[in-house]
C-alpha cells in the first residue's frame, strides 16, 4: 500500500452527513431565545 492510500485510512470524516450544522443551527435558535430572555429582564 503505498502512502496517499494509507493515509486515506486517517482522514476524518463525517459520520453523521448534516450533523454538524443542525447542532449549528440549534444553537443559534438557544441563542436567540437567550438573548430575548435577557432582553426581557433587562426592562423589567
Amino acid at each position: 500500500m503505498d502512502r496517499a492510500e494509507r493515509a486515506k485510512q486517517f482522514m476524518p470524516f463525517a459520520a453523521l452527513k448534516g450533523y454538524e450544522e443542525a447542532l449549528r443551527e440549534r444553537e443559534k435558535q438557544a441563542e436567540k431565545k437567550m438573548s430575548i430572555k435577557s432582553y426581557k429582564e433587562q426592562i423589567k
